[in-house]
């Protein structure tokens, strides 16, 4: 779930309980150090950022609900942050509260015309991942200093991917890459131009940026129906894991950044 409004406590304990946990699983050792995600939200709101988009893992356990794995997006509504390109900068924050998980923090991008959320992969960008040890929420909160002051690289990469034209085998290319990226080529459902196909009308133009996220979209969303080995028909299902959404979303933006430096060579 996303919205253009903060979500409240009630949400967070409906969309994923987890966030809201006030200890650690009972089975984790005596060396982790619980990191309450509400103390996280907190600190964070006192920055200015909201959390707008709350997922969490399924608990393979009945023990574990309560405290898997849980994804939070925030955004600031002040207007101090600028639109990159199209789409709002949000902070990406992963945590758990059953030792299944580091707590990380990440930039993200949230794209206004599809509703799309993205997570950014570089090494110039500012990204922590540590252990359930330390003083958590003044890391996660120089953190997030350290992501803002990166907002213009991330911007000047987003309009180097608009500035960029594909051709269309450069285009199918690409969306090979990014099937590969999910699926093992034995197991694909579905074809490159299937992975291309824009949703929208204002996507359907061949720069980098519009590929990338016709891409994204597709690969995260699903729906797209297909065949399986031995022509058994398929829909591609969307990706809901936390660790699924993350990695795919992180490869996709690296891949992105590749195919702009090769047109760039």
């Amino acid at each position: 779930m996303s919205t253009m409004q903060p979500l409240s406590r009630q949400d967070l304990q409906k969309l994923a309980p987890s966030v809201l946990a006030t200890n650690a699983h009972h089975r984790v050792t005596a060396r982790y150090q619980f990191i309450s995600t509400l103390d996280l939200i907190e600190g964070l709101e006192g920055e200015g950022w909201f959390p707008v988009k709350a997922s969490e893992s399924r608990a393979r356990l009945e023990d574990r609900y309560g405290f898997v794995k849980h994804l939070l997006r925030f955004r600031r509504f002040d207007e101090r942050l600028p639109l990159v390109g199209d789409s709002w900068p949000e902070i990406v924050l992963v945590n758990s509260h059953d030792g299944s998980s580091t707590y990380q923090l990440h930039a993200g991008l949230f794209r206004l015309v599809c509703s799309n959320g993205m997570v950014i992969a570089s090494a110039a960008m500012g990204q922590i991942r540590r252990r359930h040890t330390g003083d958590a929420l003044r890391e996660v909160i120089e953190g997030t200093y350290e992501i803002v002051e990166e907002l213009p690289t991330i911007a000047g990469q987003v309009d180097r991917f608009q500035q960029i034209e594909l051709k269309p085998a450069e285009q199918t290319a690409f969306a090979e890459a990014a099937l590969s990226l999910r699926w093992e080529p034995e197991h694909v459902p579905v074809t490159p131009s299937q992975l291309l196909a824009a949703r929208r009308p204002e996507d359907d133009n061949p720069t980098l940026w519009t590929t990338y996220q016709r891409v994204q979209e597709n690969l995260l969303k699903g729906g797209q129906r297909g065949a399986r080995r031995a022509g058994r028909r398929a829909t591609t299902r969307p990706i809901k894991s936390v660790d699924g959404s993350v990695k795919l979303n992180q490869a996709l933006w690296l891949l992105t950044e590749r195919m702009a430096e090769l047109k760039a060579a």
